[in-house]
């Protein structure tokens, strides 16, 4: 049913609980797991006292640390993982990603990192349930409820 999962993370608590079951699915099913962090760009930093360069830095050190971590755990279930970190809006990079990639599903958390993000640019979460063609599974954290569209 599904060859290809793309888990779109941000390292946040849902990020971490739809890790989980991203794995999930790609075991159940024999899948690729995909992993995608996105560097936000739409939060750039136009000041004299905060370096780009030093930002993007550490932004990239988030994202392969979160990577790391999903990496561990798929393959502890033997799960075959392809990682990639990406610079751009989020909704953007993931949707091109899906498409490029021919992803079957996208499992993502239901709130990212940033509420305050959120309220100013929307939901990344919303913006793929309404845009992708392919089911968008959102985990939240804590209650192991999910959501699912198609």
């Amino acid at each position: 049913m599904y060859s290809d999962v793309l888990l779109a993370t941000d390292g946040s608590e849902c990020a971490r609980a739809a890790t989980t079951h991203a794995i999930d699915l790609a075991a159940t099913y024999g899948a690729t797991l995909h992993a995608l962090y996105v560097m936000e760009t739409r939060t750039g930093y136009d000041s004299d006292i905060v370096d780009p360069a030093t930002i993007e830095d550490e932004l990239r050190a988030e994202g392969e640390a979160v990577l790391e971590g999903v990496s561990d755990e798929s393959r502890a279930r033997d799960v075959a993982l392809v990682d990639r970190i990406r610079k751009g809006v989020p909704e953007r990079e993931i949707a091109d990603y899906v498409e490029a990639e021919d992803v079957d599903i996208v499992v993502l958390g239901s709130r990212g990192e940033s509420a305050f993000k959120t309220v100013l640019l929307g939901s990344t979460s919303e913006a793929l349930v309404r845009d992708l063609s392919v089911p968008v599974v959102l985990v939240s954290d804590g209650d192991g409820e999910t959501e699912s569209t198609a």
